[in-house]
């Protein structure tokens, strides 16, 4: 495998005895802290608001670092929808009379006629 990648065995053994370095230490450090921190904040804070979540909890982690990590593991805020009012029930036009008054049992046929407007 070392001829076919063309690397040397003693680099290759180098590499495996190697282990974890300090920068991937912190690296996966942070990234656990903010997703423990979107988690609790509902998912819903950006990156400027997380970092300041997470330095008020005593986390020196700068804004660009979490903002890179929530690019790198694809964690997105949750949006809400806002509210749209449809009716707009302060006018001067004319309300019609409720004549059913929610009693739906009639007599006989075509006595009283209903719609549904969804």
């Amino acid at each position: 495998m070392c001829r076919v990648l063309d690397v040397k065995p003693s680099s290759y053994y180098n590499w495996i005895n190697r282990g974890v370095s300090n920068q991937q230490i912190h690296r996966n450090q942070c990234e656990l802290l903010v997703r423990v921190a979107h988690d609790e904040t509902k998912q819903r804070y950006g990156c400027e608001r997380l970092h300041a979540h997470l330095a008020g909890q005593g986390h020196h982690i700068s804004q660009y670092m979490v903002r890179r990590i929530k690019k790198e593991y694809g964690i997105v805020c949750r949006r809400h929808k806002r509210f749209k009012v449809t009716t707009n029930s302060n006018h001067n036009k004319l309300i019609y009379p409720n004549l059913l008054d929610q009693k739906f049992d009639t007599s006989r046929p075509n006595e009283a006629w209903v719609s549904d407007i969804t």
